[in-house]
C-alpha cells in the first residue's frame, strides 16, 4: 500500500504543518512504506492532486493532515476510487469529525495510523459535492463564516468559534427554508438546518447527539426562531447535546433520521459543508452508506 500524506500549511495557522511533518518522516523511515508527502497549495488543487493519485491504481491511504475542510477536500478527491482508503489527522480550528471517534488521540500517531484496519463510514451527497461529517444552513453557518474571518495568530481553534458566537447569536438572521420530508412540503422562516453525518460541528457543539457515521442514515436538526433567555439556555444545551426533549426545545426544535431531504432557500444564504462555507441555491441530500473506508488505529472506533 501507498501512504500519500496531504498536508494543508495553513490549517490550525501553520501548526499542522510544523507538528506533524517531523512525525511522518519518522514513522515512514522506520516503517519502510512507500509514501509521498503532498504539500497543497489551495482548496481546488487537493481534490484534483488526490484524483489523480487515486487514478493511478493500487491500494493507497490519503491522510488529510490538517482540518475538517481539508478532510473534504480530500474525500472528494478519493471518492468512487474502491482502492483508496481515507487517515485524518486532525490538525485544523474545529476538528469536528474527529469528534466521532472513541480515543482520538491516537488519530495523532502516524506509527497506529500507518498499521490501523479500516473501518466504513457514510457519507451525504449532494448537488455541491459530499460531506463527512456536517452540512450547516442558517445560524451556525454564519457563525462559521464569522469564525474563518476571525481566526489568527491571537483567536485559535475553537476561541473562533466561541468569539464568532458571541458576535453572532446577540442578533441572529432567520432565513426563510422550504423543505421536504417524507413527502410533507414545509415553507417556513428558520434560524438553522442541520444535515448530519457526524455529531459535532463548530468546534464542538454537539448539534446531533444521535448522530452516527456508518448507520446508513443522516439527522436533521431544524431550529426555529427563538430570542432572549429562552435562547441562550437552548444554547447551552444545543453545545452539550442535551437539546433534544428539553423544555427549552419544545416548538422550536425538530429533530429526525432519514435517507434523503430536500431543502430549498427562499432568500439569500450560504451554506457551510464540513466547516467550509460556500453560496447555496438548494439541493436534495441522500446518504450514500458505508461509501468511504477510514483507518480507525488500535484503541479508537467510530461513534
Amino acid at each position: 500500500m501507498k501512504h500519500i500524506f496531504v498536508v494543508n500549511p495553513a490549517a490550525g495557522n501553520g501548526l499542522a504543518e510544523k507538528t506533524y511533518l517531523p512525525l511522518i518522516h519518522a514513522a515512514v523511515k522506520e516503517n519502510g512504506a512507500e509514501y509521498e508527502i503532498h504539500r497543497s497549495l489551495n482548496k481546488q488543487e487537493i481534490g484534483e492532486y488526490v484524483r489523480q493519485r487515486a487514478a493511478e491504481g493500487g491500494q493507497v491511504r490519503f491522510y488529510a493532515c490538517g482540518g475538517d475542510g481539508t478532510i473534504n477536500d480530500v474525500l472528494c478527491g478519493m471518492f468512487g476510487f474502491g482502492n483508496a482508503e481515507l487517515a485524518v489527522m486532525p490538525g485544523g480550528t474545529g476538528n469536528d469529525f474527529a469528534k466521532n471517534f472513541t480515543g482520538a488521540k491516537a488519530l495523532k500517531d502516524v506509527r497506529a495510523l500507518m498499521a490501523a484496519g479500516t473501518e466504513p463510514c457514510d457519507v451525504i451527497r449532494y448537488d455541491g459535492g459530499y460531506s463527512i461529517n456536517m452540512i450547516n444552513i442558517g445560524v451556525d453557518c454564519d457563525v462559521a463564516a464569522e469564525a474563518g474571518r476571525l481566526k489568527g495568530p491571537l483567536i485559535k481553534g475553537p476561541m473562533a468559534y466561541i468569539a464568532a458566537a458571541a458576535r453572532i447569536l446577540p442578533h441572529p438572521k432567520y432565513y426563510r427554508l422550504s423543505y421536504e420530508f417524507e413527502g410533507a412540503v414545509r415553507e417556513e422562516e428558520l434560524m438553522l438546518c442541520a444535515v448530519a453525518n457526524g455529531r459535532f460541528c463548530g468546534g464542538g457543539f454537539k448539534s446531533a447527539p444521535e448522530a452516527s457515521v456508518n448507520d446508513g442514515l443522516m439527522d436533521v436538526g431544524i431550529v426555529r426562531p427563538v430570542k432572549g433567555a429562552r435562547m441562550l439556555s437552548l444554547l447551552l444545551k444545543y453545545h452539550n447535546g442535551t437539546h433534544l426533549g428539553a423544555k427549552e426545545a419544545e416548538g422550536v426544535v425538530e429533530y429526525f433520521k432519514c435517507s434523503s431531504f430536500s431543502l430549498y432557500p427562499s432568500c439569500d444564504v450560504d451554506i457551510c459543508v464540513d466547516g467550509e462555507v460556500t453560496r447555496f441555491s438548494g439541493s436534495t441530500f441522500t446518504v450514500l452508506p458505508q461509501a468511504v473506508r477510514v483507518a480507525v488505529p488500535e484503541g479508537c472506533s467510530l461513534i
